[in-house]
């Protein structure tokens, strides 16, 4: 396979792959006796692995926050706006996410094709700036998914009772 159908293929798998992945089984669903204090929900970032969606005071693991949107199926089956901020953070970061890997594979490709040679030809240097074009498209959407779970997380938490 010629060079360019070779990265057309991996382009075509990358926007193919994110709309193929399922979600994670089933919502986690929240205690009957729910207050504010034992079903708030928080997300906490985790050293090298995915976010975590944590559930009330003890922390009870609900999700863990995928590359391509999974993990918020307990917000989904929330409250209308936090389900709709969820939706939107599903897209948003599957979008930012297929960008970044479209990035990271141009990059690659760029490396591999200069084989370490100081002096870069055309091609090369086109794959580099296209790798650098998509991971800086991938920024807002990366942005704009962040600020929608936020707010999926405080619309969820919002109709919790107190006591």
């Amino acid at each position: 396979m010629p060079r360019p159908s070779l990265l057309r293929a991996v382009v075509l798998a990358a926007l193919v792959a994110p709309s193929t992945l399922t979600a994670q089984a089933g919502a986690i669903r929240a205690p009957s006796a729910c207050t504010y204090e034992s079903c708030a929900l928080r997300v906490e970032a985790a050293f090298l692995s995915a976010p975590k969606l944590l559930r009330g005071r003890a922390g009870e693991q609900v999700g863990n926050l995928g590359m391509f949107g999974g993990g918020v199926d307990t917000l989904l089956a929330g409250p209308d706006s936090a389900a709709a901020y969820a939706r939107r953070y599903v897209t948003d970061i599957r979008r930012s996410s297929t960008l970044g890997l479209l990035g990271t594979v141009a990059f690659v490709a760029a490396l591999i094709r200069s084989n370490n040679s100081s002096a870069a030809d055309a091609p090369t240097v086109a794959l580099a700036v296209t790798a650098g074009a998509f991971s800086i498209a991938s920024i807002p959407f990366a942005l704009r998914a962040n600020r929608s779970l936020s707010k999926a997380v405080w619309y969820y938490n919002s109709v919790l009772p107190t006591r």
